[in-house]
């Protein structure tokens, strides 16, 4: 009796063993399928970021430079108008002490 049991028993015992190992692979396998595509999504994103980034930045550093342009002639602008100033001032004292000799030539002076 035992000897008619088993052979029943053993061969899907068996067959659902085989069956098991080879699901498990299998799902195993997709598993892995599965983390690949969601790591080239990711990839995918974080290199679109990436770029959005780099082209902010090429942006941001156009800017600064024209920014920079811009400040260097304003500085040259500046220069001269600080020795135009300069000079007017000058010429200012020089009418003064001008102004103070016609006076006292005058006899308006102290």
């Amino acid at each position: 009796m035992i000897q008619e049991i088993v052979p029943q028993i053993a061969v899907p015992v068996a067959t659902a063993v085989v069956g098991w190992i080879l699901a498990r692979k299998k799902s195993e396998a997709e598993i892995q399928s599965l983390k690949l595509d969601n790591e080239i999504k990711s990839a995918k994103y974080y290199q679109s970021l990436l770029d959005d980034l780099t082209d902010r930045l090429q942006k941001a550093l156009e800017g600064l430079a024209k920014c920079e342009e811009r400040y260097r002639e304003l500085m040259k602008v500046n220069r001269k108008l600080t020795a135009q100033n300069a000079d007017l001032i000058q010429a200012n004292k020089d009418l003064i002490e001008e102004l103070r000799k016609f006076k006292q030539l005058n006899g308006k002076g102290k």
